[in-house]
């Protein structure tokens, strides 16, 4: 009896612990370690976004990434869409900037529902090789319901690729289901 005791209450510490508590205190926030599958306008991602310091996280993705697309117009034939995917791998480290304000004015923080100040670092596949960037970008997470979330992100992308340098914009909608 006093195995089976102990063994009940070992199992529901381990679940007190793993559980997720959204419930604080007024005027308290805390930033949530959590994992999502994400999409863009093309691609596919797996993320994990750790909790590092009070308002800093960290993001490793991995998946099929946009590399990029284009629109040609032909006379005869309209509007063609032509798009260009890779694997990607990236890390992102991220400041969730008004975190602190939205819980001031009883805002919302489930599922770090914030804007934040990020700088991502990707790897990823091409036709002619490998492509590194880095973007550094301001933007902003919101919740939709329990499990879905919404991100926009804006800024410049700065890259290597095929032996040639670029800076192109980034402008970036991402829906994601977080589990």
């Amino acid at each position: 009896m006093k195995k089976m005791i102990i063994s009940l209450a070992l199992c529901l510490s381990a679940l007190a612990v793993s559980a997720r508590d959204y419930s604080y205190p007024v005027g308290y926030y805390r930033l949530q370690s959590n994992h999502s599958i994400s999409t863009t306008l093309l691609g596919l991602e797996y993320s994990y976004e750790g909790r590092v310091a009070d308002r800093w996280t960290l993001i490793g993705r991995a998946g099929i990434v946009p590399l990029g697309f284009t629109l040609y117009t032909y006379p005869d034939v309209g509007v063609v869409f032509d798009g260009t995917m890779g694997l990607g791998l990236s890390f992102e480290g991220r400041w969730y900037s008004s975190i602190a304000r939205r819980v001031k004015l009883n805002r919302s923080t489930y599922n770090n529902s914030s804007d934040f100040i990020s700088m991502r670092l990707r790897a990823s596949t091409t036709p002619d090789g490998a492509d590194i960037s880095f973007t550094p970008s301001y933007g902003f997470r919101r919740a939709i319901g329990k499990h879905w979330v919404q991100e926009f992100t804006l800024g410049p992308k700065i890259g290597v690729g095929s032996d040639e340098y670029y800076i192109l914009p980034h402008v970036q909608y991402r829906i994601g289901f977080v589990f």
